[in-house]
């Protein structure tokens, strides 16, 4: 009878092939596991009607596979009966099926979920040691998902699933890849990030439908040949490795879109990349050692962005500029590259040009011994390009130290030259050498509106200091956030000139005082902690460099505010002591059990993770508070909850907050509804980042101001803070759920 439960093997067989396309169906929704119905409880094999029609009444049975291979039996919701799911060879006992974060039997049923064409499986962060071998019989598989678990290797039974297309890898603990991988020849996206790998088999060159290789954070020091064998290759990510060479062989790669190596120890590119590699659009070699940048990526007709700071450049391709789709250009840090090509002044697509920390002391091409080479370009650059360009030139980048170099006043620079008070400060502190620089470090003073300065004699001295910290890709990226802000400020102050009330008040004093900003970048990927830490809770001598390249500025201001996400979020949390205030967005804390990692021993993670709590819990006996801001992706909610685990605060009372009562001092966590790790940038699209980091810059204004007299923007400011001020209406939209230790 229709919904009726097969009773024989016979029954069995007649169901296998209807059974197959239930499997494979989107609408089938499996609800339990059991064995053959001949073996269940009468009970559970009961049989309803309702309106003349039979209806299996749906049971949870018990999983219980012997050796030999039991038959699986699934409800399928859509024709309410149970249906034959095939044998299984897993037992319930099987020892990689023990301590996990979810039961055995829901491994199992995860496991025959999975049958079919098409079939996905799911085992992220369960805590797997071992993958069950029934794993590498599914062969119609099309989605394999293990990243962080503990896997320390995978068996040569991968190359089984000759269907499979994306496989997720990251955050375990694999030294290596099997051979097998290249009989994957379907496979299109491998994240195998955040692990030890040393080296790729040779065999990946054999996936050749291969689109996304992400290998980022591991202990790679070469690349295979057979790499030049992806034809459909289009993003290539190996930063935070040990890579001294790309094989030539990679421009074979006609598809590449996207390569990023930044954080290796490269020396030189293969000379035909820009030429062979067609479809590049965006190359990051920051952080390595390049003494030049290869001609044929002036013949690069689809490149947008290039990253090539810190380095060991001494100069860049004449016709960089022919390049005729670059927007960006990153070349700072490149302590001894002496010009700027001309050519880039003509080029129309180009927006950017950072180029703070170069020397640009170069003579100018015309000859004349007496002619600078950077006053030349951005002379060049002001006219046009030579008249080629009809739009205003390109944004140029420089600092203070250039300009002095040659000759420049910095009152009187172009309007597209920004210039930063501090072009790579004591960079080679945090982990290199004076002339191989290995941090980004970059000052930006505020600049007071000319509307406020009126009102007083002079520009004063910005009393809050915002370390910016970048996260994994290595560059800055607050950028935009912070420009947001300061126009906000600048706003709010000159719309309240001569106005009345505390909250008036307040605004001018913030457009005047104001804010810098030193944003900070760690090109190694090392989370801003060098090559390892010591027993102390400062750290080793690479945490230190980098804690003293930030106290040398940051020491400087009255109030000192940090802010990161990700990567950068750990490091507000490791240098949380020399704050007010740290705002960190998705820190990894736990780096042992993060799924984005630097590729570091275990030992290292540990001693990183005590160093960044004995910090934590530094800066709340300073008095200064630290806010976790997480979304409610379990991972991240697992993160943010290691800095209470690690403080030892009760955890229990979730909507209360640990303070210091005698230094007023506290650490908060703060739940967004937004379950995606890029939590900064979910937030700063729903326009709910904004307010954030601005209450906290308007608070440590405030607070300086106080601190400052008891003059009347002292009184005005403290009566702002307490009736709301400044903040008041941009604020009442912000009530996010505080979950706090």
């Amino acid at each position: 009878a229709a919904g009726s439960l097969p009773r024989t093997a016979a029954g069995r067989r007649r169901e296998t092939s209807a059974s197959a396309c239930i499997m494979a169906s989107s609408h089938a929704s499996c609800v339990s596991v059991t064995r053959a119905a001949s073996r269940a409880p009468a009970s559970r094999r009961h049989i309803g009607r309702r309106n003349g029609t039979s209806l299996a009444v749906p049971r949870r049975v018990d999983a219980r596979a012997d050796a030999g291979g039991d038959p699986i039996m699934l409800w399928d919701n859509d024709q309410r009966k149970f249906v034959d799911g095939g044998c299984t060879t897993t037992r319930l006992d099987d020892p990689c099926l023990q301590g996990l974060s979810i039961t055995p039997q829901e491994v199992i049923e995860r496991i025959h979920k999975a049958k079919g064409p098409g079939g996905r499986l799911d085992l992220t962060g369960v805590g797997l040691r071992e993958v069950p071998s029934e794993v590498w019989t599914l062969t119609d598989l099309a989605d394999l998902q293990l990243s962080n678990n503990k896997l320390t290797c995978l068996p040569e039974g991968l190359g089984n699933l000759k269907h499979l297309e994306r496989l997720g890898l990251a955050g375990n603990r694999l030294r290596s890849l099997p051979e097998s991988i290249g009989n994957c020849v379907k496979l299109e996206g491998l994240w195998a990030h955040g692990n030890v790998l040393g080296s790729l088999p040779s065999a990946i060159g054999k996936c050749e439908w291969l689109r996304h290789l992400m290998l980022a954070g591991n202990r790679l020091r070469a690349l295979p040949d057979g790499i030049g064998d992806l034809d459909a290759l289009e993003e290539l990510s190996v930063p935070g490795n040990r890579l001294r060479f790309i094989p030539e062989t990679i421009v074979g790669c006609a598809s590449l879109r996207t390569l990023d190596l930044h954080g290796n120890e490269i020396e030189h590119l293969p000379d035909a990349m820009g030429k062979r590699c067609r479809s590049l659009e965006e190359v990051s070699v920051q952080g390595n050692r390049l003494l030049s940048v290869p001609d044929s990526f002036c013949d690069a007709r689809r490149l947008k962005r290039l990253n090539v700071a810190e380095n060991k450049l001494e100069s860049l391709p004449e016709a960089l500029g022919d390049a005729a789709m670059l927007t960006q250009l990153w070349v700072y840090a490149n302590p001894n590259l002496s010009r700027l090509p001309t050519s880039l002044a003509a080029n129309v697509s180009l927006k950017q040009i950072w180029a703070e920390g170069c020397a640009l002391d170069g003579n100018a091409l015309n000859g004349n011994e007496e002619g600078n080479a950077l006053k030349a370009y951005v002379s060049f650059a002001a006219e046009g390009g030579g008249g080629k360009r009809k739009t205003p030139p390109a944004l140029l980048g420089l600092d203070l130290n250039q300009l002095a170099r040659a000759g420049m006043d910095e009152n009187k620079v172009a309007p597209f030259v920004r210039v930063a008070d501090v072009g790579v400060v004591s960079s080679w502190l945090a982990g290199g050498a004076q002339d191989t620089p290995r941090g980004y470090f970059k000052l930006e003073k505020w600049v007071s509106p000319k509307e406020v300065r009126e009102e007083h004699s002079s520009q004063e001295k910005a009393p809050v200091l915002i370390v910016a910290f970048g996260s994994a890709p290595g560059v800055p990226n607050w950028g935009g956030l912070l420009k947001k802000l300061r126009d906000d400020v600048r706003a709010r102050g000159v719309n309240n000139v001569r106005g009345a009330g505390a909250g008036a008040a307040a605004a001018v004093t913030a457009a005047r005082r104001g804010f810098d900003v030193l944003y900070v970048a760690d090109t190694a990927r090392s989370w801003y902690g060098g090559a390892g830490f010591g027993d102390g809770d400062a750290g080793e001598t690479a945490e230190r460099r980098w804690r003293g390249a930030v106290r040398e500025i940051s020491g400087e201001y009255e109030r000192v505010v940090l802010l990161g996400d990700s990567m950068g979020a750990s490091a507000a949390l490791l240098f949380a002591d020399l704050a007010d205030v740290s705002l960190a967005f998705c820190p990894q804390v736990d780096l042992v059990s993060a799924s984005i990692r630097p590729g570091r021993s275990a030992p290292w993670m540990r001693r990183y993770e005590r160093a960044m709590i004995a910090a934590v819990r530094r800066a709340v006996d300073n008095g200064s508070k630290v806010v976790v801001h997480t979304g409610s992706w379990a991972h991240d909610v697992d993160q943010a909850s290691a800095v209470i685990r690690g403080l030892g605060s009760d955890t229990s009372q979730a909507a209360t907050s640990f303070a210091d009562a005698n230094t007023g001092g506290s650490v908060t966590v703060v739940t967004h509804h937004v379950d995606n790790h890029r939590l900064a940038l979910a937030l700063e699209e729903g326009g709910e980042l904004l307010p954030i980091v601005r209450l906290a810059l308007h608070e440590q204004i405030a607070a300086a101001t106080r601190e400052g007299g008891d003059d009347a923007s002292s009184s005005s400011a403290a009566e702002s803070k307490e009736t709301g001020g400044v903040d008041d209406i941009a604020l009442k939209k912000f009530n996010p759920a505080v979950r706090g230790i």
